[in-house]
């Protein structure tokens, strides 16, 4: 059966798989330019330019595929920005560094396996 475009694996299906891709490249790529315009609007209005930087951190973390949500917490990308976060907000860098042996025990369970 074909649909409106044609018969599967045809040209017009090709074609509108690689508008489809370039649609979404388009729409990936402004992620980063809002956590710009985001941390220059905390830095202008709000003169938070030191914790601002922090979302900076999350732009890999938004281009990463994951399967589960212990897969995106045990991530050392996310690990380390809640150790950022645990120092700079609530003063517990001594105690915050545990966090760190998360990333390890993730390793040898395979919880990054998890990961696309």
């Amino acid at each position: 059966m074909s649909d409106a475009l044609g018969p599967e694996g045809s040209y017009y299906e090709a074609r509108r798989r690689e508008e489809e891709r370039k649609r979404k490249e388009k729409s990936e790529a402004t992620y980063p330019m809002m956590m710009v315009g985001l941390y220059l609007v905390l830095g202008v209005f709000l003169n938070l330019w030191h914790p601002g930087w922090l979302i900076f951190l999350t732009v890999p973390l938004h281009y990463m595929q994951f399967h589960s949500l212990r897969a995106r917490l045990t991530n050392p990308v996310s690990i380390t920005l809640a150790y950022l976060m645990l120092g700079f907000f609530f003063g517990l860098w001594h105690p915050g560094w545990l966090i760190f042996l998360l990333i390890p025990v993730a390793g040898a369970r395979g919880w990054y396996s998890e990961m696309e």
